[in-house]
């Protein structure tokens, strides 16, 4: 293998018919590659370098064009380097894989041409499909145009879809995930934190336990939160935020995820065959679980809770949050009433009774919920739990 070293100044280099290796240094140098496997070495150059369609800038130090195929770059050690793939073509797109050090360039028509790329951080895709990957290091991934797939990694990572219907891919990271209603992501595992934008898709780990929508607080900007409410289906795969500033309704698609967290206002939420946990929070919720054995919990306001088939709870922490209607208690298939006990300063049950005629839930002198259904045989000892 040939080593080429330029000088300071701005240089035409051109390698050998073998494997050359190019140490970049400053000024606006012009690099033939030839044939081999060649590679662009730019770890010791101590300025963060950007991989452009034809050209690389090296910080403040210069600009290097080459004007053929070089199959390997080294971006400066300890630096953040990127690759942008932005450009007024239509017709390539890119898959990059940062934790593989792999870019791949996909012109329409011909065939693809693979890049070993070796200490980047950062990668903005161009305007058609492409499919970016991160790795462990803190990323800045977009996908400008296009409808492009983001797969998130380790790390605490921005993410932006850019333009196109874009997917953020967490299906193979092996951890549960919570997104808050900011587009902050919390990786499970201390993989990290994520923030996203501009995403229409979100896709989580189906085999992990306990994926959670929060939309009861956002981490990264709290007011975004205002009066906003959500719609939430998890049957359908569906998530909608009503009343954001400026804007109206904003709606996505979030797949695999488990659990939700209403705002506090007035949600309707919706489970799905999993044993989903469902909590209103605030404002005078919507809940639905649909089968599975879940647990409702309105939380604050007049809510209606839905068990649907399965062995569901009907979860209450406080005397004083309202009067919730429950619609379908059925003891049959072991559905409870779950009472915090420090929460109401219960003794015992015989602290409870129920209204036959109306469907009323008391705890001493308070009603605390109805039994639309007014199930026949409720009894107090049998179907509300202490906890």
């Amino acid at each position: 293998m040939a080593t080429i070293i330029g000088t300071d100044g701005d240089d035409t280099l051109v390698g050998t018919a073998g494997n050359d290796r190019f140490i970049g240094s400053a000024g606006d140098d012009i690099l033939f590659g030839g044939n081999g496997s060649d590679v662009i070495d730019y770890s010791n150059l101590g300025q963060a370098v950007i991989i452009q369609p034809k050209v690389i800038q090296k910080g403040v130090i210069g600009t290097d064009t080459f004007e053929d195929f070089f199959e390997g770059v080294i971006g400066a050690t300890g630096q953040a380097n990127s690759i942008d793939a932005t450009s007024d073509s239509t017709d390539v797109s890119i898959v990059v894989n940062l934790s593989q050090q792999k870019l791949e360039i996909r012109p329409v028509g011909l065939p693809s041409v693979v890049v070993k790329v070796k200490n980047f951080v950062n990668v903005i895709g161009t305007n058609q499909n492409d499919r970016i990957t991160g790795d462990a290091q803190d990323n800045q991934l977009s996908g400008s145009g296009g409808n492009d797939i983001i797969r998130g990694s380790a790390g605490n990572d921005t993410s932006n879809g850019g333009a196109g219907t874009d997917t953020a891919d967490y299906s193979k990271i092996g951890v549960s995930s919570t997104i808050f209603i900011d587009g902050t992501l919390q990786k499970g595992g201390g993989l990290g934190r994520d923030l996203l934008g501009n995403f229409e898709n979100l896709v989580v780990d189906a085999n992990a336990v306990n994926n959670t929508i929060d939309a009861s607080i956002a981490p990264s900007a709290p007011f975004l939160v205002g009066d906003a409410s959500v719609n939430v289906n998890l049957e359908s795969q569906s998530f909608v935020i009503n009343n954001v500033p400026n804007i109206g309704t904003v709606e996505f698609t979030f797949i695999n995820f488990d659990n939700v967290k209403g705002t506090n206002q007035s949600d309707t939420i919706v489970g799905d065959r999993q044993n989903n946990i469902l909590f209103g929070n605030g404002g005078n919720d919507t809940l639905s679980g649909k089968s599975g054995n879940d647990t409702l919990a309105g939380g604050l306001g007049t809510d209606t809770l839905t068990g649907g088939l399965g062995a569901d709870k009907f979860v209450f922490t406080n005397v004083l949050e309202g009067v919730d209607i429950i619609k379908d208690f059925k003891a049959v298939e072991g559905d409870k009433i779950q009472i915090s006990q420090a929460g109401f300063g219960a003794i015992s049950t015989s602290n409870f009774s129920y209204d036959p005629l109306n469907g009323s839930l008391f705890f001493e002198d308070s009603r605390f919920a109805i039994l639309e259904n007014k199930p026949i045989g409720f009894q107090t000892n049998l179907d509300i739990q202490l906890v």
